[in-house]
């Protein structure tokens, strides 16, 4: 799914907001909890993005804090430690977005810009799974 407008701007430059097909479903039940979002297209929305925000709860407010909301979740659902013992945060979500797209064979190349990294960075965090998803290609 590719927005119109929607830009995301980081380290790397502006770029495109480029989501999966399956966020549609997920946007569009959150847009219809209200009434000011529901009538409005995703192109009208992301126009109005300084008016009218799509998170928030049914009451109008803002979430305060998205990392203790994430972290609430997790406790919620046990799964506050990872793999390697360390806490689970917010922004592990980018993480298991990078481990997931490369296991599906996305290229080191795109996912480095969908990403607003650099390849080295990707190379640096992720070689050993690279590494193991050629073991087919270097046996």
């Amino acid at each position: 799914m590719r927005l119109k407008g929607a830009g995301q701007s980081g380290k790397t430059g502006a770029r495109r907001l480029i989501a999966k097909h399956e966020c549609l479903s997920v946007l569009e039940r959150i847009k219809a909890t209200h009434y000011e979002t529901a009538v409005l297209s995703f192109d009208n929305l992301l126009a109005l993005r300084i008016l009218v925000k799509l998170f928030r709860f049914k009451d109008g407010r803002k979430p305060f804090e998205m990392n203790k909301i994430f972290r609430r979740i997790l406790e919620e659902l046990n799964l506050v430690k990872g793999q390697a013992g360390t806490d689970r945060t917010f922004y592990s979500l980018r993480h298991t977005y990078a481990t997931q797209e490369l296991l599906v064979g996305t290229d080191i190349h795109t996912l480095a810009r969908q990403m607003g990294t650099s390849v080295t960075m990707l190379e640096r965090h992720y070689s050993k799974l690279t590494a193991t998803m050629a073991a087919d290609k270097l046996a």
